[in-house]
């Protein structure tokens, strides 16, 4: 009889000036899906306030309503903050907040990240301010997350998914080809720098250079013979620069790191095969990557 496919659902709390935001979050979640749903029989359902929630009348506030539809049977929640906290419920400084203090509540998996970039110079003082408030009230309840850009969100998102399938599900490992006497848990992540220069018309633009693939190892055993195969996905080129994707050994919690260069005629994005030796047994993990 073949197995059951289990669902766990991400609710993706946060206020409205956090849409790219949201979306990174969502391609975490199909990037998830897309490396381990197959063969762990485990899908991640996103949960968005502006997608699946539907109208009601005289049932209660609009908050009330979204808990009740989906809100509150959220198995993960992922809260998200740039420069406003939102508006007050009858119960809370925001809807946002309300989410999250619900799910806290009823012991979900939550996660809630502040961003660390530039605050618009338009923004609202009095939004900023309770935000701050509020994120001082969250410090006694445990560890915070922060993030430069949505790529540096992705990063740190999937990481925290990975954990929270490997609790909700009783799994030995989250990877799927992955045995449980492995020790090393492999990752792989795109990272870049912004720099920024002065173009011939005296405007200030911004470029991301020191561009990079980082194949680091999260486990508490090493991992030997590493190899790394790079797969693009659509239309286009590997961005990869040389072809020395190999690494002798990655002792805990080490990296290396493989030179890349998209371009526009590069793929958007590209599987990622790790696989490495433990005691003689071979390992292997799969992931998705994007650069755009």
């Amino acid at each position: 009889m073949p197995l059951q496919t289990t669902t766990l659902t991400v609710l993706i709390a946060s206020p409205g000036d956090t849409a790219l935001e949201r979306d990174a979050v969502e391609d975490v979640i199909r990037s998830w899906n897309s490396d381990h749903t197959l063969e762990q029989k485990v899908h991640l359902l996103a949960l968005r306030w502006e997608l699946d929630s539907f109208p009601v009348i005289g049932r209660g506030t609009a908050q009330e309503m979204v808990n009740s539809q989906f809100a509150d049977k959220a198995d993960i929640v992922v809260g998200l903050f740039y420069s406003r906290l939102g508006h007050p419920t009858a119960s809370a400084p925001s809807g946002t907040a309300e989410e999250i203090s619900r799910a806290v509540d009823r012991g979900a998996a939550v996660h809630v990240f502040f961003s660390g970039a530039n605050i618009p110079q338009d923004h609202d003082a009095q939004q900023f301010a309770a935000l701050r408030e509020f994120r001082e009230q969250l410090r006694g309840s445990g560890l915070l997350g922060a993030y430069s850009s949505p790529d540096d969100l992705k990063a740190k998102v999937r990481t925290c998914l990975e954990h929270d399938v490997h609790l909700l599900t009783d799994a030995v490992e989250t990877a799927s080809a992955q045995s449980p006497a492995s020790a090393a848990v492999m990752r792989c992540r795109y990272l870049s720098e912004d720099q920024q220069y002065t173009d011939s018309l005296g405007r200030l633009k911004t470029r991301q250079v020191r561009q990079r693939l980082r194949v680091e190892n999260l486990g508490t055993g090493a991992a030997e013979h590493i190899e790394v195969v790079v797969e693009p996905l659509g239309e286009g080129a590997s961005p990869v620069v040389g072809d020395d994707l190999t690494a002798e050994r990655l002792p805990s919690h080490t990296y290396f790191d493989i030179p890349v260069a998209p371009t526009f005629g590069s793929s958007p994005q590209a599987r990622v095969v790790i696989t490495w030796e433990e005691s003689g047994e071979q390992f292997s993990e799969r992931q998705t990557v994007r650069w755009t």
